[in-house]
C-alpha cells in the first residue's frame, strides 16, 4: 500500500525536477514588503513579498527552505538554484499556495538581504503542534510511543507525546538523523519545523544536531 507520505515524497521529487532555477533578481518596482505573519493570511493565490532569516536550508527537505519573522514562519518551495543556510536573511516574492495541506510560497524572485542570527527554536508542548505552529522553528520533548516506521526511502516515521499529544516526527534522508536506540518509551529532545501533510501535523528535524536521545526507558525484566 502506498501511503501518503510516499505520494508526497513522489510528487516532491517530480517538482524539483521539472522547476525552473529561478533568478535571485531584485523584486519587482513597487512590490510591498509585508510581515510573514500578514501573509500567511492572504488568500490562496495572492503574489506576496515577505523578508525572514532561513531557518531550515535549502536541500535539508527537498530543493526548499524555510523562513521565520518573528514568531511567522513560512516554506519556499525552491532555493533558486542558490544554497540558503542557515542565518541568511532574504526577501521573497511569489504565490501563495497549498502544497499538500503546507501553505508555501512559490517564488517568482528570491534576493538576498546579509546574514544575520540564526533562528532559536520556540519551547512547545507536544499536543500545540498544529495549524497555530505551522511554518515555525519548534523545541519539543517527549517520550517516543510506538516504534519506528521505516517509510524508505523517504525516510522513517515516529512519534513522541510529553502527556499533552502525540505529534509525528518525519526523518528526511537528508536530514542525516540516525536511527540506532529509537524504540517505544525513549525520551526524546528535538528542534524541528512545524510542517502539515494533507491532514497530518508533523514536526520535521533539520539534522542531527537537533535531535537527542535523552533518556533509555528499561523494559527489561527484574
Amino acid at each position: 500500500m502506498i501511503s501518503s507520505l510516499h505520494i508526497r515524497r513522489m510528487c516532491s521529487a517530480l517538482f524539483a525536477l521539472s522547476m525552473i532555477a529561478i533568478a535571485a533578481r531584485p523584486a519587482s518596482a513597487g512590490s510591498h514588503v509585508e510581515s510573514i505573519f500578514t501573509a500567511r493570511h492572504r488568500a490562496l493565490g495572492t503574489t506576496v513579498t515577505v523578508r525572514g532569516t532561513v531557518s531550515v536550508p535549502s536541500n535539508t527537505f527537498d530543493a526548499g527552505f524555510a523562513v521565520q519573522q518573528g514568531a511567522a514562519g513560512i516554506y519556499v518551495l525552491d532555493a533558486g538554484g542558490v544554497a540558503r543556510v542557515l542565518g541568511d536573511r532574504v526577501e521573497v516574492t511569489g504565490t501563495l499556495v497549498d502544497s499538500s495541506g503546507l501553505l508555501a510560497i512559490d517564488p517568482a524572485s528570491i534576493v538576498a538581504r546579509g546574514h544575520g542570527d540564526v533562528v532559536e527554536p520556540r519551547r512547545r508542548d507536544t499536543g500545540d503542534v498544529g495549524e497555530a505552529t505551522e511554518g515555525r522553528l519548534l523545541e519539543l520533548r517527549g517520550d517516543m510511543v510506538g516504534e519506528l516506521f521505516d517509510d524508505s526511502p523517504f525516510g522513517f516515521i515516529l512519534h513522541i507525546d510529553d502527556g499533552s499529544g502525540p505529534i509525528q516526527l518525519f526523518l528526511f534522508p537528508g536530514a542525516n538523523i540516525p536511527t540506532a536506540g529509537l524504540h517505544d518509551g525513549v525520551s526524546i529532545r528535538v528542534v524541528c519545523f512545524s510542517n502539515q501533510f494533507e491532514a497530518t501535523f508533523e514536526c520535521d528535524p533539520r539534522g542531527p544536531q537537533d535531535f537527542e536521545i535523552v533518556r533509555h526507558h528499561h523494559h527489561e525484566a527484574k
